[in-house]
């Protein structure tokens, strides 16, 4: 009889109980002979961000797993140097494995956006896939008929409880001195402790005040750059304003957007390397969009900006990524539309803007899209992953 082994993967930075609760959930309704856990050594979605190294990340998992039964740390991914996609992870795991049955098992969200990924098709010829739920059962109930009608595939549903903690939400508690006892396995938040881990992100500088961002963003940018990311700050507000985002940040993520940008390449790539931000092949190919990490890494560590939301708008104006928030979005669409703006169709996207901020980013990015075509420049990977996800999601082309 086959045994049947299941493969949980993500970042892990940190790994949590919401990871721990779904993998035993999974054991046992499935009846696995075992899961494992397989930290994600460059996973394509975490593109620009500084992640934590691999190594770190797989002794974080190794110590979540020790005394567990059924539980396994899994090493596959933490040491190759390229991205790595599911459909070929899969692939390796087949013939690690045997023959054994592989259950893969992915959160509601990461099914939503199955069709932009790498070959999905041969995602499902390879696996059972499991899911577990992020919103109500039901949706993901009617998500996965809709899958398994589109794509074919065992898809399954996880019987696994809501858990409404992200590894941000606990990286954001470390930084705050705040207690993450229950929400971490104990051995993980010894292993955090005894290596400082996450203390050091969100208490480089005490936060500007917006008096002090503008003085200093004044200083360092040319006078032209300076006034148009005033107009970003205040397009954005508006935005923000009108489809229900947060006023103050989608200011400040507008206003320090291209903080970075009065700076010449080599330190661009200085400031990134300093603060530990990663930015990979592509980014460094397109001289363009380097300024986008490094300003999220100014404005994290110069200008004192903590949230989260704030610095990944900031990270991904420029190329986008596969899974926009609504604050990316508006940040994104403002960089195009505010007033000193001045281009064949800016008109069109200004008057989307003010009706429907998925029709404008999608118009946005098509633009995007087109433009570098049109130039016969590289295409950053997160760019092509965004229009996919998009056209995938059914909200493209309307």
């Amino acid at each position: 009889m086959k045994r049947k082994i299941g493969i949980l993967g993500g970042t892990f930075d940190p790994i949590h109980c919401g990871h721990m609760i779904v993998a035993r959930a999974a054991m046992e309704q499935f009846g696995l002979d075992e899961v494992r856990f397989m930290t994600g050594g460059n996973p394509p979605h975490k593109r620009g961000r500084g992640v934590t190294d691999a190594l770190t990340r797989h002794r974080m998992v190794c110590c979540a797993v020790r005394g567990e039964p059924g539980f396994a740390a899994d090493d596959l991914e933490v040491n190759k140097k390229t991205y790595s996609y599911t459909a070929e992870t899969l692939a390796g795991l087949k013939e690690k494995l045997g023959g054994a049955e592989i259950y893969f098992i992915a959160g509601e969200d990461s099914l939503r956006e199955l069709p932009g990924w790498y070959e999905p098709e041969r995602i499902l010829e390879s696996c059972v896939l499991l899911v577990y739920p992020r919103t109500e059962p039901e949706t993901l109930d009617a998500l996965i008929a809709e899958r398994r009608s589109a794509l074919g595939g065992d898809i399954r549903k996880i019987d696994a409880p809501l858990f409404g903690v992200s590894s941000t939400d606990i990286r954001e508690r470390i930084a705050a001195g705040l207690s993450v006892k229950y929400i971490v396995p104990d051995g993980v938040i010894e292993y955090i402790e005894s290596k400082g881990l996450y203390k050091k992100e969100r208490t480089k500088t005490a936060a500007m005040d917006e008096k002090e961002m503008k003085k200093k963003l004044a200083s360092s940018l040319k006078k032209k750059r300076y006034k148009h990311s005033i107009g970003v700050s205040r397009e954005a507000a508006r935005m923000a304003k009108l489809f229900g985002a947060d006023e103050k940040k989608a200011y400040i993520a507008g206003l320090l957007h291209d903080c970075a940008k009065g700076l010449d390449r080599n330190e661009q790539l200085d400031i990134c390397k300093k603060y530990n931000v990663t930015a990979d092949e592509a980014t460094a190919l397109c001289p363009p969009v380097l300024h986008a990490p490094a300003g999220a890494a100014l404005a994290e560590h110069e200008y004192g900006i903590a949230d989260p939301e704030i610095l990944d708008a900031i990270r991904y104006h420029t190329v986008a990524r596969r899974d926009m928030t609504l604050l990316d979005k508006i940040v994104y669409v403002a960089d195009m539309t505010e007033p000193g703006r001045d281009y064949d169709g800016v008109e069109t996207l200004r008057k989307l803007s003010e009706i429907d901020i998925d029709r404008a980013y999608f118009e946005a990015l098509s633009r995007s899209l087109m433009f570098n075509l049109s130039k016969k420049t590289i295409i950053h990977p997160n760019t092509l992953e965004a229009w996919n996800a998009v056209l995938a999601s059914g909200r493209g082309g309307e």
